[in-house]
């Protein structure tokens, strides 16, 4: 029986304060696998593969270090290691006939309802991949934490690499809103989230939800981000700056290196 992992139907939200103001949302579809489920769900869902040719599948090369290993003993070298009563559960969306871009994918470490750790990797479009480990997180209210990092990798070419991010979580086993906000000298410069209503993972709401809206999950991620782009290059005329050298440990794929 699938207990934790589940399909949301939700938005993703980006919104830039300065120097020039921009917004957008797109409604979006995405997952949350725990991890210990996802050979169940491969054997139960005709249209879900792990490590399987599906039509939407999971591997765990596509994760953290790109290896072959299974996503939770990739985790093992970034988070303590999981102890009995305590489950993982990713935040993405699978590859879609092949093909997935997820800017950002979030390994939440969870006790029951509580968050204990999260891992926020990033993806960017010059295919580097980088992850912030958040190990002390600040309940703020019901389910809700937040937590703070410098800002150590190159995303968007219209942000150079300075800055704080501050995260947030809201979850529940109804809904979920992860928000990860830019600041520069103690001014908030953009504002990204992701949040979603929670439905049971099974094969009628996999088709449903990813089959009949398939231009609102990860298949779509890279076109979207173009056309941002191009609106503020084009009509903000917002200032380019280049991609630099990565030089955190915390950078697990280099392009460069590959």
């Amino acid at each position: 029986m699938i207990r934790r992992s589940q399909i949301f139907r939700g938005k993703v939200v980006h919104e830039r304060m300065g120097p020039r103001r921009h917004k957008f949302s797109y409604p979006m579809t995405f997952f949350s696998f725990e991890l210990g489920e996802l050979s169940q769900i491969s054997e139960n869902a005709c249209v879900f593969g792990y490590n399987k040719m599906r039509p939407l599948r999971i591997n765990d090369s596509d994760y953290l270090q790109g290896n072959s290993k299974p996503i939770l003993e990739q985790l093992d070298t970034i988070l303590p290691k999981e102890e009995p009563g305590q489950h993982t559960l990713l935040i993405s969306s699978p590859r879609y006939f092949g093909y997935a871009f997820n800017p950002v994918n979030f390994h939440l470490r969870m006790k029951g309802n509580l968050l204990l750790f999260a891992v926020a990797e990033v993806n960017n479009t010059y295919g580097d991949r980088h992850v912030y480990a958040l190990k002390e997180l600040q309940k703020t209210g019901d389910n809700t934490w937040t937590a703070c990092s410098p800002k150590e990798f190159h995303v968007s070419p219209f942000n150079d690499i300075s800055g704080i991010y501050n995260f947030s979580f809201h979850i529940t086993d109804e809904d979920i809103f992860l928000g990860v906000d830019l600041y520069k000298e103690g001014c908030c410069i953009m504002k990204t989230w992701l949040e979603g209503k929670a439905r049971k993972l099974n094969n009628f709401n996999i088709l449903r939800y990813a089959f009949m809206h398939p231009f609102s999950t990860a298949f779509n991620s890279m076109p979207r981000i173009l056309w941002q782009a191009a609106l503020l290059y084009y009509r903000k005329r917002m200032k380019i700056y280049s991609r630099p050298l990565p030089n955190s440990e915390n950078t697990l794929i280099d392009r460069d290196l590959k």
